[in-house]
């Protein structure tokens, strides 16, 4: 282990400022294309735990490319925004392309995440421990948070035998690993022969545990007995994951566009406090006897086409305030029954919720800079592709659970 304090006398030459920009550009994109992938497939992967996985891994690949990109602005030459090398973009770009769910999951933990694993600890081992001390303390956090999504990857079973897992290896290897200075052999596997084109869906996929059905109407529950009113309040939590794939596919189709970085940083906390408050719903309705077994996707499956302006409008200022009135009484309802536990729940989500709208007002407000619509307008536009898309005329941003 390299400490963050040693001797001025160090085994280690050291690696210099452009050598260094560059060894962190190249993490840190490895990092970006992850936010990508995860976005991408969080929506097609089936099992939903799955799911929760690789929004835990979006979000500590956002909080470490952002570390990574705030010391590469300190360094003389850093341009945090420059481009990799060609070979390794596209690389990165085809690990997206898996021939199947599984596929990808192999591919991601043990074709990227372990790969990126493995140039971390090199480069710990050139860097000195003082004159390098910047990029020593960044990489042994990254690394201290890749390796359990290896430990998870082993424990779900996942197969660094799987032959895209193979390919990309030797993809990788070929291409002289994630620095590009170790090229070998040509690869024997073709990536191309291998992938099937990811297509983002326009729907939210689940396994055959997971029905498409309706909640309980919100004035329904409220003439249930405490534990009935819980459980069916816990499984609009669980479907929490129509918002958290809204904000899946803002990721994941802005990141082909030119946002800006602290744009992906709200909506990737974003993404991850929604995917969390589904994480809630599945704990919550187990501790009470019974498994998650539904979702409605409808919200989801109404505005995703939208532009992202109007999908970021549609959840931030629309259906987060919409559905804002009924925390503070769901709270104080669990304190009442003395049910602290998913008052715990309730409480983290309703203080998430005020950021998300405030996230809303900020970037509706970067979005229309140039604009002659407002916010408002936006929202009325919303409604009227609501309008096209239901037959029937929306008048208000509402919600049916």
């Amino acid at each position: 282990m390299i400490s963050d304090f040693s001797p001025s006398i160090s085994s280690s030459a050291g690696v210099g400022i452009a050598q260094t920009a560059d060894k962190l550009r190249n993490s840190s994109a490895v990092l970006r294309a992850m936010i990508r992938m995860a976005s991408g497939r969080f929506l097609s992967t089936p099992r939903y735990e799955d799911k929760y996985r690789l929004a835990y891994d979006l979000f500590t690949s956002t909080e470490h490319h952002t570390l990574f990109r705030r010391r590469l602005e300190e360094m003389r030459g850093g341009k945090a925004d420059a481009s990799v090398r060609p070979a390794l973009k596209q690389f990165l770009e085809s690990a997206l392309h898996a021939p199947s769910e599984t596929d990808f999951l192999s591919g991601f933990y043990f074709g990227v995440v372990e790969p990126l694993i493995k140039a971390i600890q090199a480069d710990l081992k050139v860097y000195d421990p003082s004159g390098n001390a910047n990029e020593v303390r960044l990489n042994r956090r990254l690394l201290a948070d890749l390796e359990p999504m290896i430990q998870w990857a082993e424990l779900r079973e996942l197969k660094r035998t799987d032959p895209w897992v193979s390919a990309l290896q030797e993809q990788l290897a070929h291409i002289g690993g994630l620095h590009g200075d170790q090229p070998q052999g040509p690869a024997t596997l073709a990536l191309s022969d291998l992938e099937k084109r990811f297509t983002r869906p326009g729907t939210i996929h689940f396994d055959e545990r997971i029905e498409k059905k309706e909640l309980m109407a919100y004035e329904t529950r409220l003439e249930q007995d405490p534990r009935i009113a819980t459980i069916e309040q816990f499984k609009v939590f669980f479907n929490e994951f129509y918002a958290a794939a809204l904000l899946a596919t803002v990721i994941f189709d802005a990141s082909e566009e030119a946002y800006p970085w602290a744009f992906f940083e709200d909506f990737c906390r974003h993404f991850w406090d929604e995917a969390r408050h589904s994480e809630f719903g599945a704990i919550r309705l187990k501790e009470l006897g019974t498994e998650p077994d539904r979702c409605n996707p409808i919200l989801f499956e109404l505005s995703q086409d939208l532009p992202i302006l109007h999908r970021i409008l549609y959840l931030t200022r629309g259906l987060e305030a919409y559905f804002m009135p009924r925390k503070s009484k769901r709270f104080k309802e669990y304190e009442e029954n003395g049910d602290l536990r998913s008052q715990l729940f309730a409480d983290q989500d309703w203080s998430d919720e005020q950021n998300h709208i405030k996230y809303g007002a900020r970037w509706s407000d970067y979005l229309l800079e140039e604009d002659n619509r407002d916010w408002k307008e936006i929202i009325d536009e919303v409604k009227d592709h609501l309008s096209r898309k239901t037959g029937k005329t929306v008048t208000d941003i509402s919600a049916p659970f």
